[in-house]
């Protein structure tokens, strides 16, 4: 038994009768004392397994206050002694969560069962605190994300990954609806998750399921993989645990795999069919210029309007050749300033008089390896296809910036922004070359698949943003080469 007691007791005599009751039942008593301050002070230095507590004691602070300080200070186990037993007092100390209530006298009292009963109780919740302890540092040191819910559909745990992802603070989030921190929506059928039970009766099956999750930040939105789990007793359910992790780069990768292939298919073709047609193509002319040299009036201008169009159709051989090409040329290190600084002019030409264009250009941007003659083709295509993607009086921005890859690598991006409006649809299909908007209209896909290609070859990748009331941007993002690129420049980025 050997179970240490400190009593805090205002009368003298009850102390000492208590004391005496104690000891020959086989506790020891480390000492009395009868005022809060004392108690404090006691408790700490000779921690006790039990503190016996009068309500009434001396001093300005009751047993009720002093138990609550000793509880939260020093998690030693109360027991209420008194000769209170209202209601308003024990609803007072019942907030302070004691181990047992004794109402004197107490002359028949077997003080051993009180006692007892409470230090085993005392013995499991310290067991349970340091499971939950446990379980609380494995819950945030997992590397998924993780958000856990009571019974009600609140969220009652939360660890540092989810929190980053739903961009709410743990602590703010605890207490709160599960749909309202975890606001996502299927990513197939986009219906909405509205409450951890249909969310678990939907979706707890074992399997990974994808959704649309929106942060509390105003972030982007982004896409996740989710696996649920279902804490079931007889068919209720007493909470759900979600664990979700960030694939959002993942299916840019897949999409990015998606349409190189496409690429090498249309590149096997287009390295036979692009010199055959190129070869035709340059008789043909030589034909047509022969023809109108010969023909006179309306004859005449109608040859010239075929030879044109014949150019034109030239002019998609080349593209398409190429596309045969399977590397990115003579790879040189190119400081992206410098071409964009001197391609102003020509992109300003292809703009047109009736849009404008602003160049901002961040110091330190590393330079990258890649074939300064096809980043300049490329680049005069995108501002190209603003100029067909936007109205007149547009205005399309150039910016550059250091970055650092998803992983952690050094990196230049350029971006190109325009006022286009680019639809979910179109998005996801924007550089296939095989995209057509619509009967009659142009192909954008064409012109932005030979980008895409000469990114990709380049070692880098090309994404494509949109935002309401924001317009759309192409995010061009490069490697930096090697001894081009120091901490201070993305410091400087930031």
């Amino acid at each position: 038994m050997n179970a240490s007691i400190l009593i805090v007791e205002d009368e003298g005599l009850i102390a000492l009768d208590l004391k005496k009751r104690l000891e020959q039942a086989g506790y020891t008593v480390q000492a009395i004392v009868d005022n809060a301050e004392e108690a404090l002070e006691s408790a700490e230095r000779l921690e006790p397994s039990l503190i016996l507590m009068d309500i009434r004691l001396h001093g300005g602070v009751d047993g009720v206050e002093t138990a609550d300080r000793i509880r939260k200070r020093l998690h030693i186990p109360v027991i209420f002694v008194t000769a209170h037993a209202d209601r308003e007092t024990l609803n007072r100390a019942r907030i302070t969560e004691p181990f047992g209530y004794i109402v004197k006298p107490f002359h028949a009292i077997d003080f051993r069962v009180q006692i007892e009963i409470a230090l085993w109780k005392h013995k499991m919740e310290q067991k349970l605190r340091v499971s939950e302890a446990r379980l609380s540092s494995t819950f945030q040191n997992v590397a998924d994300a993780l958000i856990a819910t009571d019974g009600d559909g609140n969220v009652s745990l939360m660890n540092a990954t989810a929190a980053a992802l739903t961009g709410w603070i743990a602590a703010e989030a605890k207490g709160r609806a599960f749909s309202e921190v975890f606001c996502a929506s299927d990513e197939v059928t986009g219906v909405p998750i509205d409450s951890p039970d249909s969310f678990a009766n939907g979706y707890a099956d074992s399997r990974l399921r994808t959704f649309i999750l929106t942060p509390c930040d105003g972030s982007d939105r982004i896409i996740v993989e989710a696996e649920i789990s279902a804490n079931r007793d007889d068919g209720r359910l007493f909470g759900i645990i979600v664990a979700f992790r960030d694939i959002t780069e993942r299916r840019r990768a897949e999409r990015r795999d998606r349409q190189l292939h496409k690429m090498n298919a249309l590149t096997l073709m287009a390295t036979g069919l692009g010199r055959e047609l190129a070869e035709s193509q340059t008789r043909m002319d030589e034909s047509i210029k022969y023809m109108i040299e010969q023909a006179r009036g309306e004859t005449s201008r109608l040859l010239w309007d075929v030879y044109e169009q014949s150019a034109r159709q030239q002019s998609i051989v080349q593209q398409l050749m190429t596309l045969g090409r399977t590397d990115a040329g003579r790879a040189v290190e190119v400081d992206l300033n410098e071409v964009l600084g001197e391609l102003q002019e020509p992109m300003t030409r292809a703009l047109g008089i009736n849009r404008s264009l602003t160049l901002n250009l961040h110091p330190g941007v590393p330079s990258i390896l890649t074939d300064p003659k096809f980043l300049r083709e490329n680049l005069l295509r995108l501002v190209t296809d603003s100029r067909h993607a936007t109205a007149k009086g547009a205005s399309v921005e150039i910016s550059t910036a250091t970055v650092r890859t998803s992983d952690g690598k050094p990196a230049a991006r350029i971006v190109i922004r325009d006022d286009r409006k680019v639809a979910a649809r179109t998005k996801d299909r924007i550089f296939d070359p095989y995209y057509q908007s619509g009967s009659g209209k142009r192909n954008p896909g064409f012109s932005l698949a030979l980008v895409c290609q000469f990114v990709a070859l380049s070692g880098g990748t090309i994404d494509v943003e949109t935002r309401p009331n924001e317009g759309s941007a192409y995010y061009l993002t490069f490697p930096a080469a090697t001894g081009s690129f120091s901490e201070l420049a993305l410091a400087a980025s930031a």
